[in-house]
């Protein structure tokens, strides 16, 4: 790792891990350069193992500090798959530095794995963002495509099954998906698989079919892809709730009723447009009654 110091039109580079006890400052952050690159290193390690070749941190990561201690300008970082990782001090503390660094490796690692190019803008920055989330380093967003990646991200995370999982499995996860769909999807089948929704047992009995199946999941997650968790809840069990003889192609209207209804009906609550939509095609409810 080097650190680019750059004022009054000279440029000074420093190796990070060589640093000894040098402090430096930038803005109103103080930051100890050489535990900074050994932290950033054995949490690197920790999540890519092997993966991580010794090059990448070298060579291709590289801090910088700007103007004798002048607040940056600009995003705190960014990747170049030619050049790799760069990260501006001055904008996080050290320990969001070291976030922000992780999001920027993350996009390195994602391009080595072989799923950066293929994969759309919603799963570049949520893996990304899955990664600086091992420094402790949370963030919010207000532009896409980062706040739908932020959403998703959350959620799954919020998810017992995928979140208690260690880092390479997690992030092996992700890298088998390729778009937001994708990735909405997944997060669909561990919110199954953690709160036992019925929904992976719901498609066993409706279809042996796996074409039709995955059909019906892609339209699920496409349908869901910007919900809560907690109206993602409602739309599976929804789905779960739906009688065996109902047709695919009425599955498929419903869920297309479901997004025209709440676009055309913004300010109304989405779970009983969901259950509106539902009605006509599942089992009645078993109802108590009380004698006396």
């Amino acid at each position: 790792m080097q650190l680019l110091l750059r004022a009054n039109g000279r440029q000074a580079a420093v190796i990070m891990e060589q640093a000894g006890d040098q402090v430096l400052t930038v803005g109103e952050y103080r930051y100890h350069l050489a535990s900074m690159a050994r932290h950033l290193r054995r949490l690197a390690e920790r999540m890519w193992g092997a993966m991580l070749t010794p090059e990448i941190l070298s060579e291709r990561m590289t801090f910088e500090a700007i103007d004798n201690g002048r607040n940056p300008v600009g995003d705190s970082g960014s990747f170049s798959p030619r050049s790799g990782s760069y990260v501006a001090l001055g904008r996080w503390d050290e320990q969001g530095s070291i976030g922000i660094a992780l999001h920027e490796l993350a996009h390195e690692m994602h391009m080595r794995s072989g799923g950066y190019d293929q994969s759309d803008g919603v799963l570049r920055e949520a893996i990304s963002l899955m990664a600086e989330r091992e420094s402790g380093l949370r963030r919010t967003f207000e532009r896409e495509p980062y706040y739908t990646a932020s959403n998703l991200i959350n959620q799954i995370c919020e998810l017992s099954a995928f979140g208690r999982q260690s880092f390479p499995k997690r992030w092996a996860e992700l890298n088998s998906v390729q778009s937001e769909t994708g990735l909405a999807d997944l997060v669909n089948y561990y919110l199954d698989k953690s709160e036992r929704l019925g929904l992976g047992k719901w498609l066993q009995r409706y279809s042996p079919d796996l074409e039709l199946r995955d059909a019906l999941m892609s339209k699920l997650a496409l349908t869901s892809s910007r919900y809560s968790l907690e109206y993602r809840r409602c739309l599976l069990k929804a789905v779960t709730r739906c009688t065996q003889e109902t047709a695919p192609d009425r599955l498929f209207y419903v869920l297309d009723s479901v997004v025209a209804l709440d676009r055309r009906y913004p300010g109304d609550d989405l779970e009983r447009i969901i259950e509106f939509c539902f009605a006509p095609y599942q089992r009645p409810q078993r109802r108590l009654f009380a004698f006396g």
